[in-house]
């Protein structure tokens, strides 16, 4: 056994730190089949879901489901936009999977802090928040340029590196 697996006791005591933790925190939180499904109190805005798996955490929240990737009339404007935000070095990553849409994920390794959670996916929502007119943009075929992005985090350009 691979010195990262949890032993079963072990999983059900994170996934009980990380259920105290996000509700302490005002979330709404159920059991799912292979961890958690965490949301705010207002459901229509949201879940995020973490996924334990030998002893890393996956934390990921659905940003554009299968519907909206299939009214786009091509992705590759959306697979530049990934790309782009990516290289921003957003802290997280984008995750595609056809079946049920694109995904913003963060892997935390073994021995993280589930007291970090909360602060994790609030980091996330903002990370999302501000892409999401980009990435609605990239549906309809634009794919934004550098200005697009600063402004979408509040940034300035800077000047000329010295």
């Amino acid at each position: 056994m691979p010195m990262t697996d949890l032993t079963p006791d072990q999983e059900a005591a994170l996934l009980a730190a990380l259920t105290d933790t996000c509700r302490a925190a005002g979330y709404v939180v159920e059991a799912i089949d292979r961890g958690l499904e965490v949301s705010g109190e207002d459901q229509d805005e949201g879940a995020f879901y973490l996924l334990p798996d030998h002893g890393w955490l996956q934390i990921r929240c659905l940003v554009l489901d299968h519907d909206d990737l299939d009214a786009a009339r091509d992705l590759t404007a959306l697979f530049e936009t990934m790309a782009r935000a990516q290289f921003r070095l957003i802290g997280c990553r984008f995750a595609f999977d056809p079946g049920t849409g694109l995904w913003l994920v963060e892997d935390l390794y073994p021995g993280f802090d589930p007291a970090s959670v909360p602060t994790i996916m609030e980091q996330m929502a903002f990370i999302w928040s501000s892409l999401e007119d980009l990435f609605d943009a990239a549906l309809e075929g634009t794919v934004p340029g550098d200005d697009a992005f600063d402004a979408a985090f509040d940034l300035e350009a800077g000047g000329a590196p010295n």
